[in-house]
């Protein structure tokens, strides 16, 4: 992975996939610590669950999902100002092939040195608790009447063999999977409305359109996507 690396490449889906939104992140640097409202906190009444597929990693990286323990709010927004916050959180060491389910109202951080495919409902609030001074705006307060219970129950994080074939996430807002070549029939079922797909070794096709790693595409079932050359790709829906 180059040190040079930062940023994000975002694959919004037309349709019936607006209400998901896929991504491709990369860090040179530790991102800022941040959380997404739930569905009783959100301004617009819509949660934001969120989960990461690690594509690559260095070997000292690293995130935050969630605090050590349980923490008040005056301690959480003590340690945010001054520049403590990250000695809360609860870090986890990643690699390649993990995957990580980050719940709305999860306090979280991305660490440097990861590459990962980042799959999540398609809405556009974020509250940063800690931005390591980079000057942008901070939502402090409305992140702290945000969170949920801490730690959260429902994170998790899975270490996914590259060759098998199965079903990663179903929450009550999408679903992921984990193809190897052409699925079968259990994914079939499982994906049988509108679909998106991440490549992440080899190409599949969407008729005369061949879709490659680091790309995505949609389709309206997944019998529409040929994968016989795809040794492996995420599948991504709405529920």
């Amino acid at each position: 992975m180059q040190d040079t690396e930062i940023g994000e490449i975002h694959f919004q889906a037309p349709g019936a996939l607006q209400t998901i939104l896929g991504k491709y992140l990369f860090t040179s640097d530790t991102l800022s610590i941040q959380l997404h409202p739930t569905e009783q906190t959100c301004p617009k009444n819509a949660g934001k669950d969120e989960c990461w597929m690690v594509t690559d990693a260095d070997d000292t990286a690293r995130v935050a999902i969630g605090f050590r323990k349980p923490f008040s709010e005056l301690e959480i927004r003590e340690a945010a100002m001054q520049g403590l916050l990250e000695d809360l959180l609860q870090w986890h060491s990643v690699k390649k092939n993990d995957f990580i389910f980050v719940p709305s109202g999860t306090v979280h951080a991305i660490g440097a040195g990861v590459t990962l495919v980042e799959l999540q409902q398609n809405v556009d609030t974020t509250y940063r608790l800690y931005d390591h001074g980079r000057g942008r705006q901070l939502q402090l307060e409305q992140a702290l009447r945000s969170l949920a219970d801490q730690p959260s129950a429902e994170s998790f994080q899975l270490a996914v063999s590259p060759e098998e074939e199965q079903i990663l996430l179903e929450s009550r807002h999408f679903q992921v999977a984990q193809s190897v070549g052409q699925p079968g029939r259990k994914i079939l079922e499982r994906f049988a409305s509108a679909v998106q797909v991440l490549p992440l070794s080899g190409p599949c096709r969407i008729g005369e359109i061949g879709i490659y790693p680091g790309s995505a595409g949609w389709a309206h079932d997944l019998r529409s996507i040929d994968l016989k050359d795809c040794e492996r790709a995420l599948l991504f829906a709405a529920v």
